[in-house]
Order: C-alpha cells, then sequence, then structure tokens
C-alpha cells in the first residue's frame, strides 16, 4: 500500500509550525496592490504591514493557484511514491480548486498507480484548518487514503464558522458577498457576522456592537456538543482578543480550541482588519 500526503490550500488557515512539523505541502495563492507586486509563495509581505495597507485605503486583489507551482508541488510527491488528498477552499468561491482537480487528473493519467483526492470543502479558511487537522490526527491513527478521504467528506457538512467584520467593501470588491448585502451593512452602519451555506459566504444576522457580536457567537456555539466538537478561534490583526475570545468558549462552553489562527492575506484581502470568529468541527472520528 503507498503512503500518502496531506496537501493544503493556503487559505486552510493554520500556523507555519503546524505545516512544517507535519509536513503539509501548501498550495500557494497570491495577492497584490495596485502598484502590481505580487506576494505569496516565495515573496512574504509581513502579515502586519499587509493590514496596514489595508487600513490605510489601499486595495489588495486576491488570485487563485499558479496551474504550473500545483502541477510540480503534487508530481514530486507522487514521484516519491507517495498518494495524496489536497483540501481546497469552496469551488463556489475560488476557481483554484478546478485548477487543482485539473492538474491532479493530468498527473494520474501521467502516472497511473497514483492516486490523488481532492476535497471541495465548501468553506474557506479555519474550518478548512480543522478538515486538515483532523486528517492528520486520522493519519497518525493509522487510518489509510481511503478512510481519511470518506470521513473527510462525511464530516466537511458538519464544519463552518461565524465571522464578525467590521468592513464588508472587502468581501464585496472580492466577490465574496453580494452588493446587496454589503451595502445594506453599510448604510445601517451594523456588524454582521457571516457563516457558509451551500459553499457561499453570506450573512447570518446583523448587530450593533462587537461585544453584541461575539455574544451572538457564544449563543450559536452552545448549540454544539462539547463531547463531538472541536473549534478554532481566527482573527485578523487581532491576536490578544483572539486569546480572550478562546478562553472564554472553553471555559463557559465547554468546547475544545485547538488553536487559534491568524487569517491569511489571501482571505484578508476580503475580511479586512480587526475581523474574529469562530470555526467549528463536529462528528470529528479524530482523537484531538
Amino acid at each position: 500500500m503507498r503512503e500518502f500526503v496531506i496537501m493544503a490550500d493556503v487559505n486552510a488557515d493554520t500556523t507555519p509550525e503546524f505545516v512544517k512539523r507535519e509536513n503539509i505541502a501548501i498550495m500557494p495563492q497570491y495577492y497584490h496592490f495596485n502598484d502590481g507586486v505580487i506576494y505569496g509563495d516565495g515573496n512574504v509581505l509581513a502579515t502586519e504591514k499587509f493590514f496596514e495597507r489595508l487600513a490605510g485605503g489601499e486595495r489588495a486583489f486576491s488570485m487563485g493557484c499558479n496551474p504550473d507551482r500545483v502541477h510540480g508541488i503534487m508530481e514530486q510527491a507522487v514521484l516519491d511514491g507517495h498518494d495524496i488528498i489536497v483540501f481546497m477552499a469552496s469551488s463556489d468561491c475560488s476557481g483554484s480548486y478546478n485548477t487543482v482537480c485539473v492538474e491532479a487528473e493530468d498527473l494520474m493519467n501521467q502516472y497511473r498507480d497514483a492516486r490523488i483526492h481532492v476535497v471541495d470543502s465548501r468553506l474557506e479558511c479555519a474550518p478548512i484548518g480543522l478538515l486538515v487537522k483532523q486528517a492528520v490526527a486520522l493519519k497518525k491513527a493509522g487510518r489509510d487514503f481511503d478512510e481519511v478521504v470518506r470521513i473527510s467528506e462525511e464530516t466537511k457538512a458538519g464544519a463552518n464558522v461565524y465571522f464578525l467584520v467590521d468592513h464588508l467593501d472587502y468581501l464585496v470588491r472580492g466577490g465574496r458577498l453580494s452588493p446587496i448585502s454589503g451595502m445594506v451593512g453599510t448604510v445601517l452602519n451594523i456588524k454582521p457576522i457571516l457563516y457558509f451555506e451551500d459553499g457561499k459566504i453570506v450573512p447570518f444576522t446583523k448587530v450593533r456592537g462587537r461585544q453584541t457580536g461575539k455574544k451572538t457567537i457564544m449563543d450559536q456555539l452552545r448549540k454544539l456538543d462539547p463531547k463531538t466538537t472541536v473549534c478554532s478561534v481566527v482573527h485578523t490583526v487581532a491576536e490578544e482578543e483572539a486569546r480572550e475570545f478562546a478562553a472564554q468558549i472553553e471555559a463557559e462552553l465547554g468546547l475544545k480550541v485547538v488553536s487559534v489562527d491568524e487569517v491569511n492575506p489571501t482571505i484578508g484581502a476580503h475580511a479586512g482588519h480587526n475581523a474574529i470568529g469562530v470555526a467549528y468541527l463536529t462528528d470529528t472520528q479524530a482523537q484531538w
């Protein structure tokens, strides 16, 4: 039986330490400002600098995966004798899923023994990170390629995120949210809480004030079973608040928070600065 490796969209929010420790290959995506300098992969802009430029009024543009780069990453794994499971952002939000599928099909036609499964998570950011963490835990527990694929496909429906943002215009510009939803939020000066529905980012509810928003998220999390649910807290340049929120969730709700992660700039371009959210994965079959 061939060994398998786990790969992930760069938008699957995880820490660099986790990626390095677990040997997770990342499918890079890219972003740029109006000056045209392309960031991502080898050319990294410090996160603080990225959001500083956003807050200063510059507009950031995200770009998908480079097919040649994707092909090279997966081909090297295949040549090393590995099958591959790749976790990608929702195909309704990003064209990168289709890019990876095309390259995967090409490689499987070229290398007949190779198996590559691309998971359309139907999500973005932190919930994908939880699916990746689950897959790593399952692999360590001795689950084989087919079992990890099956469990990942089954449990992705029980993953989501409640995300409180300050700036709707970034989401509208990037096509992640409809102009009408964005206009309503801007005119009324409200704080929207967003989540995923059918692979798309949609408004969950509207609140006035950040504390009310976090209380609303807590109320939703109370409905989850702490015996079968894990969470991660995600943020854009709000680490101290995110860690305090994580501690509150564990203390008051008994839910396990497995990580506090910063949003990748390719998603940060749409969320803007000062966003905070909680991702969760229910019915997980991993031992965390």
